[in-house]
């Protein structure tokens, strides 16, 4: 049952570890799997890679963990996952090694999961969760999944109440994601850090995070357009393009969980010192019930940005296109309209069958509506990202979904 794999995750700190095959009693190998197929009803937009046929090369994936233990208390672990998706790259998703010198104490250093969300550890696993697709207002915006680095974990048990704390550091360079899909661009983000904190009660439990990194990533794009109005003496407008700055992302949840029902909410905050990427606030709501071998759900989902932060120095410019200045200003406030600043609603609907102990066939349908200006999840192919013409009926579609998910 899904309450089965939730509390592996918890316990064990990885996605997978109930039926691992024990090579070796030192080796061990796990893994999971899952095939996702969907469809987007709209003949126009797509949504994180689903459009108007049949597809099953967005979410499907395959992954094996080996683990190596080199003593009682020190071990290593990998994790090599084969993903169907163009928009992400298969390969090594994590390797680190591990030291327990106590039941309470972990120490991990390596190739980790940056700890953003609930379900940041096993997001890739569909066994250990209600959807088959996350919501994606909180889980398909982050920038990054991964960090080199280490951590430090703490747990306390007491009678009735459990205690787990977690701290981490470290650097990121690689590929960044925005709505499912990879933005060519090579991000690079030192001194990422992070708190998380989980407080269990009998079935309620609590987790908090703050995490932090300095963006010093370089676009070369904004960096050409940025000198061009400096040396125009444009500088407020210029330094408004500067990418690089502070990341904060702060995040909480609540679930409950008993024999019979199920619920669960998650809140999660981005914000940055670029003048142009807005604040964006993304939450769900989900609430269950278990049925013997069956149990349904329902989310609601939303996500909303804030107000950007663009100067203004420039717009008098826009009314003189014989001015040299002119394409500078014009380029300045193209790039604004393209950049996400609205809001998506979503409310999903989902079932779920474990038939078997460590299998499960899910479906789910998901109504989505964007209820103001580039969400930034639909998108055209003749447009890029996002579509700068916005009709509200255009952008409301329904995604179809049937899963298969299987840990091993």
């Amino acid at each position: 049952m899904i309450r089965q794999a939730a509390q592996i995750v918890i316990l064990a700190g990885m996605p997978t570890a109930l039926m691992a095959l024990e090579v070796t009693d030192r080796f061990e190998v796990s893994g999971f799997a899952r095939v996702v197929t969907g469809y987007l009803d709209h003949a126009e937009q797509s949504y994180e890679g689903y459009e108007d046929s049949v597809a099953a090369d967005q979410q499907t994936l395959l992954a094996l963990q080996p683990s190596y233990s080199v003593s009682p208390q020190l071990s290593v672990t990998g994790q090599l996952l084969a993903h169907s998706s163009d928009q992400r790259k298969s390969g090594v998703e994590w390797a680190y090694l591990a030291y327990r010198p106590s039941n309470a104490w972990q120490f991990r250093a390596g190739k980790l999961r940056t700890p953003f969300f609930r379900y940041s550890d096993g997001i890739d696993v569909g066994y250990t969760y209600a959807w088959i697709s996350a919501p994606s207002q909180v889980y398909n915006n982050y920038l990054f999944s991964t960090f080199t680095g280490g951590s430090a974990s703490y747990q306390y048990t007491w009678p009735q109440l459990a205690l787990s704390a977690e701290g981490y550091y470290g650097s990121f360079d690689g590929d960044i994601y925005i709505s499912g899909s990879r933005v060519d661009v090579d991000a690079k983000v030192n001194d990422l850090r992070g708190v998380v904190l989980n407080l269990r009660r009998q079935n309620t439990s609590l987790r908090v995070s703050y995490h932090q990194g300095d963006n010093i990533t370089d676009l070369p794009e904004l960096d050409a357009l940025s000198q061009g109005l400096a040396q125009a003496g444009f500088q407020r407008s210029a330094g408004s393009l500067d990418s690089r700055g502070n990341i904060n992302v702060l995040q909480t949840a609540l679930s409950y969980e008993s024999l019979r029902y199920f619920a669960e909410a998650e809140w999660v905050q981005t914000s940055t010192e670029f003048a142009l990427t807005p604040e964006l606030t993304g939450y769900y709501l989900m609430a269950g019930m278990y049925v013997g071998e069956f149990s349904v759900h329902a989310t609601y989902a939303a996500s909303a940005y804030g107000n950007i932060e663009a100067e203004s120095e420039l717009r008098p410019l826009l009314a003189q296109p014989a001015n040299p200045i002119y394409p500078l200003a014009a380029g300045y406030y193209q790039l604004l309209e393209r950049i996400p600043d609205g809001s998506l609603d979503s409310y999903k609907i989902g079932a779920r069958w474990d038939f078997r102990l460590n299998m499960a066939l899910k479906a789910e349908l998901a109504w989505l509506q964007e209820t103001s200006p580039r969400s930034g999840f639909f998108s055209t192919s003749e447009q890029g990202l996002y579509d700068p013409d916005y009709d509200a009926d255009e952008h409301s579609a329904i995604l179809y979904q049937l899963g298969w998910e299987w840990i091993f």
